[in-house]
């Protein structure tokens, strides 16, 4: 990631960009969204409750702009999905599309689903662990992996939260031979960098596939910012070890996969 820019100008350019992402809900003027928790000690929560909300949280996080990005959520052999064309906080449990995971059929809601449907229930039939996937195009995650630097640890939080990483080439969107990739992918990775496309993370939990994309949009910023200051440090493959060792992270992820 050499540049010919001075460091000043170099610098400049990572504030501006910064400065241009999603304000806080506290900054915006949006109502700001009831919390899980709070909704949890009212009353029950449906999946497509929690869904709809963790697509609100996608959207102010900054990870995907307009109507971009898809996420789900499985429910039994039912799989709630994102709408085509919805922006992720626009959308209500009720425009959730319901489809059956051993057909592919959508027996619910009456919208079309997101285009990568396909994409969705092909991992989920691979990985019968996984409770919901997120697939978002954040604007610096999705930059530093098209630029064809690998992102790789450098700070705890990718360690105990991603999972198993990987990286898949570009295959055209919507295609079924996305679908058939992201899946096969799928069975030894938690969270896969898509070439040209964005990041895609599974989980054991709705808020455990939300901190997955999360985390990895950090990562890649703190990524660009250790480029433009200096050279980046990587955790040695010791030091991963060490972390995952580590009875915090592993309580930590337990945590995660509860969605506590």
């Amino acid at each position: 990631m050499k540049s010919g820019l001075s460091f000043h100008a170099r610098f400049s350019i990572f504030l501006f960009l910064e400065r241009g992402e999603t304000k806080p809900a506290c900054c915006s003027g949006q109502k700001p969204a009831l919390g899980i928790r709070s909704m949890r000690r009212r009353t029950k929560v449906s999946v497509r409750e929690e869904l709809a909300e963790y697509g609100i949280r996608v959207a102010r996080a900054g990870l995907v702009a307009g109507a971009g990005g898809n996420i789900s959520a499985r429910e039994g052999n039912l799989v709630w999905m994102k709408p085509s064309g919805h922006a992720m906080d626009d959308m209500a449990p009720g425009d959730l599309c319901g489809m059956d995971l051993a057909t592919g059929r959508q027996v619910r809601g009456r919208n079309r689903p997101t285009s990568e449907s396909a994409m969705h229930l092909g991992i989920y039939r691979a990985r019968p662990d996984v409770r919901a996937i997120f697939h978002t195009h954040s604007a610096w995650a999705s930059g530093v992996i098209a630029s064809g630097v690998e992102l790789r640890p450098m700070f705890a939080e990718f360690v105990n939260d991603l999972g198993r990483t990987g990286t898949v080439p570009y295959v055209t969107p919507t295609t079924r031979r996305l679908a058939d990739t992201m899946a096969e992918k799928a069975r030894t990775c938690d969270t896969i960098f898509m070439v040209n496309h964005g990041v895609l993370a599974v989980g054991a939990s709705v808020k455990q596939a939300f901190y997955r994309v999360a985390v990895v949009e950090d990562a890649a910023k703190s990524l660009v910012a250790a480029c433009i200051v200096g050279t980046p440090r990587f955790l040695t493959r010791a030091q991963i070890d060490e972390i995952l060792s580590l009875d915090a992270v592993k309580f930590r992820s337990k945590m995660m996969e509860k969605g506590a």
